[in-house]
C-alpha cells in the first residue's frame, strides 16, 4: 500500500469514467508568483483567480513532461494566460501552474514556463509506491484551497528567488 501522503489524494472511487483526486493547493504570491500576473491578465482580483481555478473539474488528458506531470483541462478561458516567453530554471516541486487552457501540478523541481498560481504539497509521482500516480488519464481533478498553516504542517516548498 502507498504512503498516507498519497492515500490521502483520493477523494472517490471510480465513478464510470475514473476516478477523482482532490489536491489540496495553497494560492499565495509568495509560493504563486505569477498569481498576480495573471490576475492583472484576466482583469479580476488574485481571490478571484483562487475561485475560478479551484471551482472547476478538470480532466487527466495526458501524462507525459515528466513522471507524474498531468495535464487537466480546461482552465476557465478569462485566465487561460500564455506561457511565459523565457521559461524559469527551476521551480519548486508541488507549483500550481496555468498555460493557455491547461493547468498542472509540477510533481518535482525542474524548469517551467507556466504561470504559477499556488503550490501543492503532496508527492505526485513515487517510483516506489503503488501506483507512482495518483491519477491516469481520464481521471478528474480537483483542486481544494488550503491554509498557511495547513500548508506549512504538510511540509509545502516554499518559492526561493
Amino acid at each position: 500500500m502507498g504512503d498516507s501522503s498519497s492515500e490521502s489524494l483520493l477523494a472517490t472511487g471510480d465513478s464510470g469514467g475514473g476516478k477523482q483526486v482532490t489536491l489540496p493547493v495553497y494560492y499565495h504570491p509568495s509560493v504563486g508568483p505569477d498569481l498576480a500576473a495573471v490576475a492583472e491578465f484576466a482583469g479580476v482580483s488574485e481571490q478571484e483567480v483562487i475561485e475560478r481555478h479551484n471551482q472547476r473539474t478538470y480532466t487527466v488528458c495526458a501524462i507525459g513532461f515528466a513522471p507524474g506531470f498531468a495535464f487537466l483541462a480546461s482552465v476557465n478561458e478569462t485566465i487561460a494566460m500564455p506561457r511565459h516567453a523565457t521559461p524559469r530554471h527551476q521551480i519548486p516541486a508541488g507549483s500550481v501552474g496555468i498555460a493557455q487552457q491547461q493547468t498542472a501540478v509540477y510533481p518535482a523541481a525542474s524548469p517551467a514556463g507556466w504561470q504559477i498560481i499556488g503550490n501543492c504539497p503532496k508527492v505526485l509521482f513515487n517510483p516506489r509506491q503503488s501506483p507512482m500516480m495518483p491519477f491516469d488519464v481520464g481521471d478528474t481533478v480537483r483542486f481544494e484551497p488550503m491554509s498557511e498553516s495547513d500548508y506549512r504542517a504538510a511540509g509545502g516548498q516554499w518559492w526561493q528567488d
